[in-house]
């Protein structure tokens, strides 16, 4: 979370219901580092909420992808960080092809596909059992002093969990927007191409006066993190193992309170175990993530968890 006084960090999920999340932070919505869910803040914040200057105009997708379209490509880490929409983007991490990243060019496009999901998976004080409106995801977004552009920095979601949001959409009668029309369509296609199987579905902005190359490549990570929880169904039960008997409650309480600073909603005990498992594990750089500024805890006292966590961990994305 960036050293300042505006949000950091990442958003996260609920229950199957909660499952999924965003990078939204005071500083880095990694939450959805944020998830689900969140960062949010401008370099000096945490996975992520960041808060910042307006930028230009969202570019939309010309048209709404074709569901019977081939398989997004394989890429690593290396290269989904490296790589640069004009349009949004479906990739699939190599090193697991049931993540999926939704690669925007910009905040703004990426806040117009994505905000309305978020408001329903994660944002405290929003309901889970319908979608919100224009005017009241308008509302919601105002009411944290932020704009559809930086409400979060990334998203972390459950295929099944973002198509629950369309279908609760159709049955309320709200029209969608282009930018969700495409979401719809890529998650759509993941169930095609892995089927039987559920994707994780993950975002990254663009570069832009609010992201440089690197907090999107700290976004990346985080989300990738989240991505093994969501489709590793061993990694996430050794996760929610080490949350409820390794965490002490002060500790989970520590957590549950710096997750509650960036809007998570904190009920949701599975998005909390994901996100301190992100953050901890996947997100190194400590100007986003710094244990003695967000949480008051020692090194000894992190690391130690980060041990706990590491046992059964798949290989972290990226270096260090």
């Amino acid at each position: 979370m960036p050293p300042n006084d505006d949000d950091a960090t990442m958003r996260l999920p609920p229950p199957r219901t909660q499952a999924s999340g965003s990078v939204a932070r005071r500083g880095v919505g990694l939450a959805v580092l944020g998830g689900g869910a969140a960062l949010a803040a401008a370099v000096g914040g945490g996975l992520w909420l960041w808060r910042g200057v307006e930028t230009a105009a969202p570019m939309l997708p010309a048209t709404v992808a074709d569901a019977s379209a081939p398989a997004p490509p394989l890429l690593d880490m290396e290269g989904i960080a490296a790589h640069r929409a004009v349009e949004p983007t479906a990739l699939r991490w190599s090193a697991n092809p049931l993540v999926w990243v939704l690669d925007f060019p910009s905040l703004e496009t990426q806040g117009a596909a994505m905000n309305r999901v978020a408001a329903l998976i994660e944002k405290a004080g929003a309901p889970r059992d319908r979608v919100l409106d224009d005017a009241e995801l308008a509302a919601a977004i105002a009411a944290d002093r932020r704009t559809a552009a930086n409400w979060y920095f990334g998203h972390n979601y459950r295929a099944g969990d973002v198509l629950r949001m369309f279908a609760l959409a159709e049955r309320q009668g709200i029209r969608l927007t282009p930018p969700e029309l495409w979401l719809r369509a890529q998650v759509e296609l993941s169930q095609r191409v892995d089927r039987g199987r559920e994707a994780a579905i993950l975002t990254i902005p663009g570069l832009g006066p609010q992201i440089d190359a690197q907090l999107r490549r700290t976004i990346l990570r985080h989300e990738l993190g989240h991505g093994q929880f969501f489709t590793l169904p061993f990694f996430a039960a050794h996760v929610m193992r080490v949350w409820e008997g390794g965490f002490t409650a002060a500790e989970r309480a520590d957590m549950r309170r710096f997750l509650a600073a960036d809007g998570y909603d904190t009920a949701q005990e599975e998005m909390m175990a994901n996100e301190a498992m992100a953050y901890l594990l996947y997100t190194p750089d400590r100007r986003f993530f710094n244990p003695a500024r967000d949480l008051g805890w020692s090194d000894a006292q992190a690391e130690r968890l980060r041990v706990l966590l590491r046992t059964q961990a798949p290989e972290a994305p990226g270096a260090p």
